[in-house]
This record gives structure tokens, sequence and C-alpha cells, in this order.
């Protein structure tokens, strides 16, 4: 009798047989993908609005800590603007074709880098830092995307640090860019990258998207912030598969079988 295969080995066996797209297979080569205006002008002052909604309100914006300058947490709790960004159509299907047996939101958080009081992510880093070795396929992917316009270049990145070079990226050549509003970078969270200052305030969002391997920088599971999330309550099944929330562990053993047998 032919035994019963469960879906996501079946799945993991027919994902390198499969026939990779274009911009996934530069993905995989270069760590990168450029989108340009995945999202329009109107849609990117919206967002930036938004913000001044969270300026100051702890723990999604702090005006006055000087470690967290300049950053926004987690605004699609409250706004359908960023949920809408974080439920992208063009974006998710990169993501689902990267991450066969599923991924979720690894980090949300918007960055306001300001000519005078410059962010945190201007030194060389990389998104998921303790991951201390490469991988064929990506295990975290970042999406960022550029709200302002600027006229001066915005990010730098050490090409093939994300796998050739992860570690003598010391050699990597430098690319430049100055995205313009609306556009994003799509890219391994292992590329090694900065955010220069500018002498303009701009914004940017970034999203990380994981597999659930991999621990979430929050887990958005404490009762304040599920209220928090319930009370707006725009396409808020789709925002509870993208936090992971069916990845979530449970606390112990009678909580994980009532959910098998409830």
């Amino acid at each position: 009798m032919e035994q019963e295969i469960h879906p996501g080995l079946e799945k993991v066996c027919n994902f390198v047989k499969l026939k990779n797209s274009n911009q996934i297979k530069k993905l995989y080569e270069s760590g990168f993908l450029y989108l340009e205006n995945i999202i329009d002008l109107e849609d990117c002052n919206k967002l930036v609005d938004d913000l001044n909604n969270l300026r100051g309100i702890y723990p999604y914006h702090l005006d006055d800590n000087k470690s967290y300058s300049g950053v926004f947490r987690s605004p699609f709790l409250s706004s359908n603007n960023y949920r809408d960004l974080l439920l992208h159509k063009e974006v998710h299907g990169y993501l689902n074709e990267i991450f066969p047996t599923n991924y979720q939101l690894h980090l949300s958080r918007c960055v306001e880098n300001k000519a005078t009081q410059i962010a945190a992510t201007i030194e060389w880093h990389r998104d998921i830092p303790y991951l201390h070795s490469p991988s064929k396929f990506p295990l975290c992917i970042s999406v960022l995307t550029f709200l302002s316009s600027c006229s001066e270049i915005q990010i730098e990145i050490l090409k093939d640090s994300h796998d050739k070079k992860f570690y003598n990226f010391e050699d990597c050549e430098i690319l430049r860019l100055n995205p313009k509003p609306g556009d994003a970078l799509l890219f391994d969270s292992n590329l090694i990258h900065r955010t220069l200052p500018t002498a303009e305030t701009v914004f940017y969002n970034l999203y990380m998207f994981s597999s659930p391997v991999i621990k979430p920088v929050v887990d958005y599971s404490s009762n304040e912030v599920l209220r928090k999330i319930v009370s707006n309550q725009y396409r808020l099944s789709e925002v509870f598969n993208q936090i992971g929330y069916d990845f979530l562990v449970p606390k112990d053993d009678f909580e994980y079988l009532n959910k098998k047998i409830y």
C-alpha cells in the first residue's frame, strides 16, 4: 500500500525541481532585487503622514531616547496604509517562491533618518546578524521601501557579501543607490549594507520575512498588543497570517494539546 506523504515534505522535495523566475534567479545570484515604483508617491506621502500619529508614543516611537532615535516600530498595528504595504501582492509573489513551506514577519520598523540626528543604520550591518554561515537559499528576506525623495545617495551595498564573500567582505565592491519614493530593495538579509547620512530627512520602511525556524524579533502575542491589533479590523485575518500566529510555540503541553483537540 502506498504510504501517505506529508504535504510539507512534498513541497520540500519539489522545491529544487521548480524553475525559478528570472527575478528569483537574480536574487540568488546577486543577493537583491531592485523593485521600481511598487507604490506611488501619494501612498508614500500617506505612509509618512501616518508616522506623525505615532510620533513620541512608546513603544512605537521614541523621540528623546538616543538609542532608538528615528525608529517607528510596527506601524502596521494601527495604520491601514502600513498593513497594505505589509501585504503587498508583488512582494509576496517573490516570497512565496523563496519560501515554499511558508514564512512569517520577522521585523517591522520604519526609520526617519534626520540630517541632524542620524539613524543607527549608518553602520555596515546584516539585517540578521546572528547567522554565522551563508546558505544557498535565503532564510530571511528584507524588504526596504523608500518613502522620500532625496538628491543624495541613500544606501550602499557590499556586493556578494551574502554568499561568495560572506566572510571576506572587506574585498567587496560597493554599490551605491539613490532610490526614488516608492522604490524598494528586496534582498537576502545576509547582504551587508548601510544607509548614509543625508542633508535631507528621509523615511524608509523595513519589513523582514523569515522561515519559521528563525525566531522573530517580537511575536505580537501579548494581551496588550492583541487588543491593539484587533481594535483595527482592516485586513485583520491576513495580518494574523503574516505575523506568524500559526508558528507560535505553545507555552506548555496543555496549550499544545488543546489546539489539537478543540
